[in-house]
């Protein structure tokens, strides 16, 4: 990728500080007014700003800070079992995650914290697998009536988030925020409170950002170039090694060609989605096969709509090929 001329700006506009007052969300205790529901609303990610005369290493603290704030944004609608708020507490999630996949080899998080990051994870998945299985997959199930399963699916889904709601009262979940706003405030990923001159960190970001994307898209090819289509553990790895491709390249768009930027992301977009559904198709087998245990309806409507779902997803992968093909041969670092 040729070097590109960035745009001059006064050392007033590059300084940012060191530290930002750290924005810990606060769970509401007994006795706290509880938040209107009127105000409560899914939070999406903020458009990360990056300066040009940015150091990698501010850009990568900009950017995790931006991911946890995404997170916290949102712990006022997933206490209210808001389904779309808890999708972008995942998001939040997920995007902080890939970021220290991204630079696991400059900043890697103490053991503990990237430990309790994973735990997090983990709570708050299942609901969501519920959730796109009651209000998406089986609205798309077609030949029986499915309420009884739905209403089954709605009732594990609320479970789950029944139990999120202990998790973000645990210790662990104060800690664990506590600690992330800490590491990433106070850049405690230096050694002995110092950064060496020649570390990648101390380049400028569009510079030092080449070759983490770099990576990203060789293994999204990599991941393509052995996928069986009908593999649906495989196409999950796919669809993952995407998502990080995505975001690397969301985390650092300011810094690069916008128009070539656009267009990856767009491709990137539409294998997400067609990735997306066959994902939630194969989730969902799983899924179903758990409720054929309920009741006779149930059951019966479970089977059904197993077998349906198993041959949408075969369908599903009708010209995946040809996508798949035309995402790997695509780069933003050239």
């Amino acid at each position: 990728m040729a070097q590109q001329q960035k745009p001059k700006q006064s050392d007033a506009d590059e300084q940012i500080p060191a530290t930002v007052a750290p924005q810990v969300a606060t769970l509401p205790t007994r006795g706290d007014a509880p938040p209107q529901e009127s105000s409560i609303r899914p939070i999406k990610a903020e458009p990360v700003r990056l300066r040009s005369r940015m150091t990698l290493e501010e850009a990568f603290q900009s950017i995790g800070l931006n991911c946890v704030r995404q997170i916290e944004a949102n712990v006022p609608g997933v206490l209210k079992q808001h389904v779309e708020s808890l999708h972008q507490m995942r998001v939040g999630l997920r995007r902080l995650r890939a970021l220290l996949g991204m630079f696991e080899e400059l900043a890697a998080p103490p053991v503990a914290l990237h430990a309790s990051i994973e735990w997090l994870s983990g709570e708050l998945g299942p609901a969501r697998d519920w959730d796109v299985l009651a209000d998406t997959t089986l609205q798309r199930v077609n030949g029986v009536d499915s309420a009884e399963l739905r209403k089954a699916a709605h009732e594990r889904a609320h479970a789950h988030h029944a139990q999120i709601l202990l998790v973000l009262r645990e210790t662990r979940y104060g800690e664990l925020m506590a600690q992330l706003n800490d590491w990433l405030q106070e850049r405690r990923w230096r050694a002995d409170g110092e950064l060496p001159k020649d570390s990648p960190l101390a380049e400028r970001a569009w510079k030092g950002a080449l070759p983490l994307l770099r990576k990203a898209e060789k293994r999204l090819a990599k991941r393509i170039d052995g996928l069986d289509k009908d593999d649906a553990p495989g196409r999950h790895r796919v669809r993952i090694a995407a998502k990080k491709a995505r975001y690397a390249a969301e985390f650092f768009r300011d810094l690069l060609p916008p128009r070539r930027v656009k267009r990856y992301l767009a491709h990137l977009e539409q294998l997400q989605d067609r990735l997306g559904v066959l994902n939630d198709l194969a989730v969902a087998e799983h899924l179903l096969e758990e409720l054929k245990g309920g009741s006779s309806q149930v059951a019966k409507q479970a089977a059904y709509a197993r077998g349906y779902v198993a041959a949408s997803s075969e369908a599903g992968t009708r010209g995946l090929s040809k996508v798949l093909e035309d995402v790997a041969k695509r780069r933003i670092t050239r």
